[in-house]
């Protein structure tokens, strides 16, 4: 048998395992609704950009497993504009554009620069600290996506309706973190108990955001010369 074969074999029971201990824990499902206050006449179009996730109290060792992600170029557009991934997990960047792009973070803790490459290539960078890090095009100004690394496994994204779950979740007492790019972030704590916790509801304020442009990778502002048009 191979070595892949064996590495699939042992993560599947170890989910098994997971899942096994976590029924028996009385794990269930947390889930409720996200809105974002908006300016008057403006409504929310990007909800399911926003991210929500657990964080124990405790801080106890909660398993996290990493995985490998991605977020591709299409359209000069990074698709999806948000990824939310464990800590330690691989993100691919496959450029999926008939041009040239050059994906970089000069966020502290993720600072990157994966060059410039064509169409059909891809290149990866891994997260390995908790956060949440910009990454842009040094071509397209216009590009931005963001990742966030996260110190568990309890996290999910809102439909584009807001409403969200979070899946086997283990009872106990949660720092619950609701997160969106035009809105400061809120958390507070909430205790789930055995079985399901519903109806969990947040309010982000956007009316606050204001957009603005981020610079090069050289911390400078794009220019003609290295402006793509649109």
């Amino acid at each position: 048998m191979s070595a892949v074969k064996v590495h699939a074999i042992a993560i599947a029971i170890a989910g098994t395992l997971a899942a096994a201990l976590a029924e028996a824990q009385g794990a269930g499902e947390v889930s409720g609704q996200l809105r974002i206050l908006e300016k008057p006449g403006e409504s929310s179009a990007d909800l399911g950009n926003a991210v929500v996730y657990l964080e124990p109290v405790q801080r106890s060792r909660v398993p996290v497993e990493v995985v490998t992600s991605r977020i591709a170029m299409q359209s000069r557009q990074f698709t999806p504009r948000v990824r939310v991934v464990p800590v330690g997990s691989r993100i691919e960047f496959p450029n999926e554009d008939p041009f040239s792009h050059n994906i970089f973070s000069n966020a502290p803790g993720a600072t990157f620069d994966l060059g410039l490459y064509r169409r059909g290539k891809s290149k990866a960078t891994t997260f390995n600290r908790a956060g949440v890090f910009p990454v842009f095009c040094n071509i397209h100004p216009r590009m931005t996506a963001f990742v966030l690394a996260v110190s568990t496994p309890y996290f999910t994204q809102p439909d584009a309706s807001g409403r969200f779950a979070i899946q086997d979740v283990v009872p106990g007492r949660y720092v619950i973190h609701f997160w969106h790019e035009r809105a400061p972030q809120q958390r507070r704590i909430i205790e789930v108990p055995a079985g399901n916790l519903r109806g969990v509801r947040a309010e982000l304020d956007g009316r606050g955001f204001i957009f603005v442009p981020h610079m090069n990778k050289f911390g400078q502002e794009y220019t003609g010369s290295d402006r793509d048009r649109y």
